[in-house]
């Protein structure tokens, strides 16, 4: 067996065996497998001409569209006689991709606003927010993501927020078309929640799982195929040699999706999407005793899904396997390595695994590139980081409480909002992009350089742009803004802005990097990062997650989102807002860390997908100091950030 497999079955023989095998309570269960026929049902005539034949699947579960309007209970009845269930929405992202498919079906219900329709599979009689999926699960919203389209109107009744449990509708529905302003306004947009009367005739989801789940020692297996029939089984692990499990129970199942990822082949029974914890298995195993029912581990492959993150290596998928149409990204690869366009690298993933990578010619996944302001992102996630370790109170602390020299005067009104927005209301003399990176001129007309940190500091209020002047948040992009909260960081802390990074955020995702120091050892907190594409995609993918890094919340969730929103319009008609140094669309739907000559990394939290484009780079120097180093990049010929990712977002099917 290849050293690989070895290395991949030890790491899940190490998550099954968990708690486990070193517990005295472990109990072998053996019994003989129960082969239990469901009933037979099918469709009635009617039914099979207004039901939607196509099936999709996403991250482990099958989707039926059925467009024969039924009431919540004649909805639920019927997805049970097929061998499903009413939609349960398990992710955020999940949330997205039904809204996608929906949106060219719905049902108007009367109570609703005047908008259209479909069930989803929760409902609530009693209890403010306190929703129950017919699986059991219970949703609480409000724990759900800020972020839009999760029922965050702005709602009516107790609570102010759908679904609200309003005149005792208790029955949950997704809308397929907003709600009309003017009836009265408060109900929502598209794809958000609305709380209903059950008897509304709706359009509705049958949901199929084919997935498998390993929890305390057994593995539950949906939608298993041997031959021409479906099983739903239940194997527990057992002790043997290596690792086993012996089936408990099986029932044959009438399941209407014809979409099932595990089937039995021979003697290998082939589970491809096995979760354990936040991470997914491609696992087959070896029936190796006919008689008891007993199969023996033969491989495991940590494959893609909507929680995986990279261990040391990357997951990687093909395109089509994670939903992108070939002939629509073929464009994006286009726009990126056309002519002039200087990239040296674009990498591209999806449900955490890499479904697209490509360099120029004599780079590859180990060139190092660097980031320009992209750093700027980076040093908003350290900020957050410090302030949920206590460094720093909020966003609204005064930066004076850490830059005693500005204690004594109004710069003591600056809070790390303000510099996070790009609105610290300081004045600059020059371009500052030129004088911390390169040097201000002399007499002599040469570049003499400058301490980036005094010079952030030695900065006077320009009154135009002072917010507690009455200016508002005026935002007016400075290298020295991210500069001070880099200080801030490294001041509160009590340690390099770079130690800091490499405890609280690189470690925790598997980021190797460098960060320059100016001439006078600060280092530069609003630029020049250094590392590969994929490693700039981890940091990509963790924002993706909201700051979640599989079982740990590495930048607090609350931060990520507010970080990301489009709290600053630079103009009416520039399509990025900004952000706590993050540029985000203005639909709210995606955002951008940004870096000169397109160092980019783009990210659609709804979609599940991360997008990082680097420009060809050479390191002039033998150092990582602008003392006798310095960055040599190639910016392109022709970019635009929205038209880009706008071609990425059409890729999705």
């Amino acid at each position: 067996m290849c050293k690989y497999r070895i290395n991949t079955l030890n790491l899940l023989c190490k998550r099954f065996t968990q708690k486990i095998f070193f517990s005295y309570h472990l109990q072998i269960l053996v019994s003989a497998c129960l082969w239990l026929s469901a009933p037979q049902l099918g469709l009635n005539a009617a039914e099979q001409g207004s039901t939607q034949n196509a099936f999709s699947l996403f991250n482990g579960h099958s989707y039926q569209i059925i467009t024969t309007p039924k009431s919540w209970s004649e909805a639920e009845e019927y997805a049970a006689s097929i061998g499903g269930r009413l939609l349960v929405i398990n992710s955020f992202q999940e949330n997205v991709y039904i809204e996608k498919l929906m949106s060219n079906y719905g049902q108007v219900a009367p109570d609703g606003g005047g908008a259209e329709y479909h069930w989803l599979g929760a409902s609530d009689s009693i209890n403010e927010n306190n929703w129950a999926w017919a699986d059991g699960s219970t949703l609480e919203t409000s724990k759900i993501s800020g972020r839009a389209f999760w029922g965050d109107g702005a709602g009516h009744g107790i609570g102010g927020s759908e679904p609200d449990n309003f005149n005792n509708q208790d029955c949950l529905a997704m809308a397929v078309t907003a709600w009309p302003a003017a009836n009265p306004g408060f109900y929502g947009a598209a794809g958000q929640w609305n709380d209903i009367d059950c008897d509304n005739s709706l359009n509705f989801i049958v949901e199929y799982p084919v997935d498998t789940t390993y929890s305390d020692g057994q593995l539950s297996a949906e939608n298993i195929s041997v031959g021409d029939k479906k099983y739903r089984a239940e194997l527990r692990l057992i002790e043997c040699a290596s690792i086993c499990f012996q089936v408990s129970s099986a029932t044959e199942i009438q399941d209407g999706s014809e979409l099932s990822i595990n089937d039995v082949s021979g003697d290998i029974l082939r589970l491809r999407r096995v979760n354990v914890g936040a991470t997914s298995y491609d696992v087959a195993l070896k029936l190796t005793d006919p008689d008891s029912l007993i199969f023996t581990l033969d491989s495991a492959i940590e494959t893609f899904s909507v929680t995986a993150v990279p261990g040391e290596t990357w997951v990687t998928a093909t395109t089509e396997q994670v939903g992108l149409d070939a002939e629509k990204f073929q464009k994006v690869v286009d726009y990126a390595f056309g002519e002039g366009q200087n990239t040296q690298g674009l990498v591209v993933v999806r449900h955490g695994s890499i479904v697209f990578e490509r360099y120029a010619e004599g780079s590859d996944k180990d060139s190092i590139a660097t980031s320009w302001s992209t750093a700027k992102s980076f040093t908003s996630a350290l900020a957050g980081v410090a302030i949920e370790k206590g460094f720093i109170s909020s966003v609204d602390a005064s930066a004076a409480e850490f830059i005693s020299d500005w204690s004594g005067d109004e710069r003591a009104n600056i809070t790390l909002k303000d510099l996070l927005l790009m609105s610290s209301g300081l004045s600059e003399d020059g371009d500052d992009s030129t004088s911390m990176y390169i040097g201000v001129k002399d007499e002599n007309d040469q570049y003499d350089a400058v301490d980036n940190v005094l010079f952030s500091i030695d900065r006077t209020v320009n009154p135009e742009r002072a917010r507690w002047l009455g200016a508002g948040y005026t935002w007016n992009y400075a290298n020295a803004d991210t500069q001070i909260l880099g200080e801030i960081i490294e001041r509160s802390a009590g340690k390099s802005l770079l130690d800091f990074a490499r405890e609280n955020l690189f470690s925790k995702i598997g980021i190797s990097a460098i960060w320059w120091t100016d001439k006078f050892s600060n280092y530069m907190a609003y630029c020049c990062l250094d590392m590969t594409s994929r490693n700039f995609a981890r940091f990509g993918l963790l924002y993706a997650r909201d700051g979640r890094w599989g079982d740990v919340q590495v930048v607090p969730r609350e931060y990520v989102i507010e970080s990301t929103a489009p709290s600053i319009v630079i103009t009416e008609d520039f399509p990025l807002g900004y952000g706590y140094h993050w540029w985000p669309d203005r639909s709210g739907k995606w955002f951008a860390a940004k870096g000169s000559r397109y160092n980019n990394i783009y990210i659609y939290p709804g979609l599940d997908i991360v997008v990082v484009r680097n420009s060809l780079y050479t390191h002039v120097g033998d150092s990582y100091s602008r003392e006798d180093s310095y960055h040599s990049t190639e910016a392109p010929a022709n970019w635009d950030d929205s038209e880009f990712f706008n071609l990425v977002i059409e890729s999705v099917n």
